[in-house]
């Protein structure tokens, strides 16, 4: 994944009208951020932004933005409330506009993962395991450590799923990861349940994390298409 140009950057491609509606200002291809991907796969929880997110995430090349491709995305006639979506989107820096379209890496979902954890680690560590503890890919870590990194991981699972409903409702606690951390506070292990179609994923990461890398779009992007 490379960062857009500039010139992406710099161009507003969302508007709002002296009549308060909004319109595309350009013609670009759009792909969520790393911030987005995160938000569109922590939670199976609906919501119209979400659903635009994951419909982005799966297709293979990011797509150019139309109304039309957006009001098929959140499968409704009103252009507007399309746009508004897309609005709420941008406004949120869940996606991001680009001159030219990006493609789904394209090495086999395999060879790419085991490229991308570890980017995502200060010290290049890290798995991913399934909701029953099964390792899909292990990078920088020996087979007893990660096995019993994935006995904890699916102990994690189990308490994100008893207790989500609890924290969003008492805490107002939206943040879905889980972390061993250290006197100063710096996350030794984290782990952070990923929701792919009806596939769930914990990605476990051993030091600093670094979610809003690229390398985490991709890593999502890839998920989805393997198994959403």
């Amino acid at each position: 994944m490379t960062s857009p140009a500039s010139s992406s950057r710099e161009t507003p491609w969302m508007a709002e009208s002296l009549a308060d509606q909004f319109e595309l200002a350009n013609d670009l291809f759009i792909l969520p951020t790393p911030a987005g991907a995160y938000f569109a796969v922590s939670s199976t929880e609906d919501s119209r932004v979400r659903r635009l997110l994951l419909a982005l995430l799966r297709h293979r090349s990011s797509p150019q933005v139309t109304a039309e491709f957006l009001c098929t995305c959140l499968e409704t006639d009103d252009e507007q409330e399309a746009l508004e979506v897309l609005h709420r989107a941008q406004s949120l820096a869940w996606v991001e506009g680009y001159e030219q379209p990006r493609d789904l890496p394209a090495l086999g979902v395999g060879k790419e993962i085991d490229q991308l954890v570890p980017r995502l680690s200060s010290v290049g560590k890290g798995l991913i395991i399934d909701w029953n503890g099964l390792s899909l890919s292990r990078c920088g870590i020996n087979e007893t450590t990660a096995d019993a990194l994935a006995a904890l991981g699916a102990d994690l699972i189990g308490l994100q799923e008893r207790h989500a409903e609890r924290l969003g409702r008492h805490f107002g606690q939206t943040s879905h990861g889980w972390a061993a951390v250290d006197a100063y506070g710096s996350s030794r292990i984290g782990a952070w349940p990923l929701y792919i179609g009806d596939k769930r994923i914990l990605l476990v990461l051993l030091g600093e994390p670094r979610l809003n890398d690229p390398s985490f779009l991709a890593l999502v992007w890839l998920l989805i298409e393997s198994y959403g």
